[in-house]
């Protein structure tokens, strides 16, 4: 049975107030869009009770232009030229023929040396960090959770001292590569073992990776809820919204809506157009949604590249409210020859190994 069916996502509806939650649920993905367009719909955290007010455009136009400095196209094509070479090593270093836990022995490695790479993290302070922001990270999976929030604000406290000179960007790409990657590079895996003819085609034609990639993201994305609060009066495709009311966006639910996604449950590599929600749209947007893509393709080719599949594996699914990934991804290996001329080098030290 396809294992994904766990995720299962429920049928877009027309949006509706749930007065358990005390919020808006939005989960069309007409409906989801927009509300991710409308600058008067503010980021907020599902128990907030502090009234939102309207976005400082100034502060926030400031703080993705630094972003964008950060991530300039030319630190992005040098952070690739490491990221490849840094992945073949690490996938070449798993064990054939016993069985592999791919979430565990490799995606999370991975992750957070990605994570060190690109937030410029010394290699001592990768792990200690990595679990402060762990905890902001689970907070987030269980946003009703009093005591994991609790936990969160500490952490987080300590991460912002740590990264009190760095750029403002630096601690959010932190927390999400180190945390968010591995979570969708397991679930990108699973797909891909449950659709073993399209792995097939895609180590065959590696040029076709960056579509995929998004394909992966519609299809297993980790991103289940984002939270927001009405600043004022909103109305979003007829559903009006009252200031201060609470909104949860559904993108799980919106990126499998067959009205914008054909045949939303099949898996099409080569086939689909993009479009998803997973890294949202509009003003808040994931500025590093370029730096995830490429990691998460760096890390895919490696391990296609490296290794054959067989047809058993196992996959221990963890549901939370905001997000959803795979607690272990169990594997045996069958190690493929290295390709003709194979030359590769690591390039630059590891930074978190």
């Amino acid at each position: 049975s396809d294992l994904l069916d766990v995720w299962a996502a429920k049928p877009p509806e027309e949006p509706y107030f749930d007065s358990r939650l005390n919020a808006w649920i939005l989960s069309r993905y007409q409906d989801v869009a927009a509300a991710l367009r409308e600058s008067l719909l503010v980021p907020s955290s599902a128990r907030s009770t502090t009234p939102a007010v309207p976005l400082d455009s100034a502060i926030h136009a400031q703080f993705r232009s630094q972003a964008a400095r950060v991530l300039a196209p030319i630190r992005l094509q040098r952070l690739e030229a490491r990221f490849a070479p840094i992945a073949i090593r690490m996938a070449r270093a798993l064990p054939a023929g016993r069985p592999v836990d791919l979430v565990e022995q490799y995606a999370k490695p991975w992750s957070l040396e990605v994570a060190g790479i690109a937030a410029e993290v010394p290699a001592g302070e990768c792990e200690r960090l990595s679990g402060l922001a762990r905890g902001i990270f689970d907070a987030a999976c269980e946003p009703y959770d009093a005591a994991l929030d609790a936990a969160a604000q500490k952490a987080a406290a300590e991460l912002a001292r740590f990264f009190h000179d760095a750029p403002p960007l630096n601690m959010q790409m932190f927390i999400a590569l180190a945390h968010s990657l591995p979570c969708f590079l397991g679930a990108a895996w699973l797909a891909l073992l449950q659709h073993p003819a399209q792995m097939s085609q895609l180590r065959q034609e590696p040029a076709s990776l960056p579509k995929a990639i998004d394909e992966l993201l519609r299809f297993a994305g980790p991103a289940r809820a984002q939270f927001r609060q009405a600043a004022a009066h909103v109305t979003i495709n007829g559903c009006t919204i009252q200031q201060h009311q609470h909104v949860i966006l559904m993108l799980d639910i919106a990126n499998r809506d067959p009205e914008q996604f054909p045949d939303p449950s099949e898996l099409q590599l080569h086939g689909r157009t993009g479009g998803h929600l997973a890294f949202g749209t509009g003003l808040h947007a994931c500025v590093a949604e370029m730096l995830v893509k490429s990691a998460a393709a760096a890390a895919t080719k490696a391990l296609i590249d490296s290794f054959g599949f067989p047809e058993h594996y196992t996959a221990l699914p963890a549901n939370c409210f905001a997000v959803r990934y795979w607690k272990s991804l169990i594997v045996l290996l069958q190690r493929l020859p290295a390709a003709p001329n194979d030359k590769t080098e690591e390039i630059g030290r590891a930074s978190c190994r």
